[in-house]
């Protein structure tokens, strides 16, 4: 749901309280680590659960970053969002790194952009250029964790990306 918060280069919207599957991105490769969990969560849709059914891919697919009081990476998940016709009673995951997360209503600052790069620099600038547009509104965000978005499948055509900070009422 989006807010009538916005600035030069960000916008804010109310994430409402829904179920994720969720997995960790073993951070000491980012290749491998990033590729396992997205395989992680690509079976259990496709039905590595215990009812044995599929579940539709949704967008976006979530990727959280844990900071330390630094800004250095601590750890990093990986999440999928679960449709709405298995909200109410998601199916149990069968792999032991997957788990099935209830998130609450959140707000969040979000800054889309474009185009096929996913080196970190490249993201740690958009991240910058939100810190910066929040500053300039007055909003401080939660440090302790940032998020990025990918709404489109890599590799087919046009690409969404967005890069996020929590409100730090929402933490």
């Amino acid at each position: 749901e989006k807010l009538n918060i916005s600035g030069c280069g960000f916008e804010a919207r109310k994430v409402l309280s829904a179920n994720w599957i969720v997995t960790p991105i073993d951070t000491s490769d980012m290749r491998t680590g990033y590729q396992g969990a997205f395989w992680r969560l690509f079976k259990y849709i496709s039905g590595a659960n215990e009812q044995g059914v599929k579940i539709a891919m949704t967008a976006p697919v979530i990727n959280k970053w844990f900071l330390d009081d630094a800004y250095e990476l601590v750890g990093a998940e990986m999440a999928f969002y679960i449709p709405s016709a298995f909200q109410g009673n998601p199916p149990a995951p069968t792999d032991p790194l997957v788990r099935i997360e209830r998130w609450d209503d959140a707000i969040t600052y979000d800054r889309a952009f474009g185009g096929t790069r996913d080196d970190p620099e490249y993201y740690k600038r958009q991240f910058t250029s939100l810190w910066r547009a929040l500053a300039k509104e007055g909003i401080t965000p939660y440090t302790k964790m940032s998020i990025t978005a990918g709404f489109t499948r890599p590799g087919w055509g046009r690409q969404r990306k967005e890069v996020m900070l929590l409100d730090a009422g929402s933490s």
